[in-house]
């Protein structure tokens, strides 16, 4: 009777064993990509909020009526075991008014009731560029 394994059992164990590896490999690499992603578009979100947020403090009169950037901004998170990333992005805002025209004796007059301000946040990301549009009404 036979004891033990032969070496070719050993082989097909080991290359077995290896594809596995290799699989939990990429599959490891698909996950830090994925994480990747999604933390530098968090970090878009909440540059443009801020953006926003500060352009609604300023008030209606106080907003340009024409384009606003490029503007350059940085952002570095961190997350565990060696995953951090510093993160460069192009905000360009372009804002529209939005009047009323009210009859007089004096002639017309025209009066802003809201500027609305579109946002768009891009960011290289690998051999790619991203981006996100946000937009808000600010009466």
């Amino acid at each position: 009777m036979k004891r033990g394994f032969g070496l070719m059992e050993v082989l097909v164990a080991a290359v077995v064993l290896a594809f596995l590896l290799v699989g939990l490999n990429t599959m490891q690499k698909g996950n830090r990509e994925a994480v990747l992603r999604i933390r530098t578009r968090d970090a878009a979100q909440i540059i443009a909020q801020d953006f926003l947020d500060s352009l609604s403090k300023l008030g209606i009169s106080s907003i340009p009526t024409d384009a606003i950037g490029p503007i350059e901004k940085s952002y570095r998170w961190e997350g565990a075991k060696n995953m951090a990333a510093d993160v460069k992005y192009t905000l360009d805002a372009t804002i529209t008014e939005n009047t009323v025209t009210e009859e007089s004796k004096l002639g017309n007059v025209n009066y802003t009731t809201s500027k609305n301000i579109k946002l768009t946040v891009s960011w290289p990301f690998k051999k790619s560029t991203q981006s996100i549009s946000v937009s808000r009404i600010v009466k």
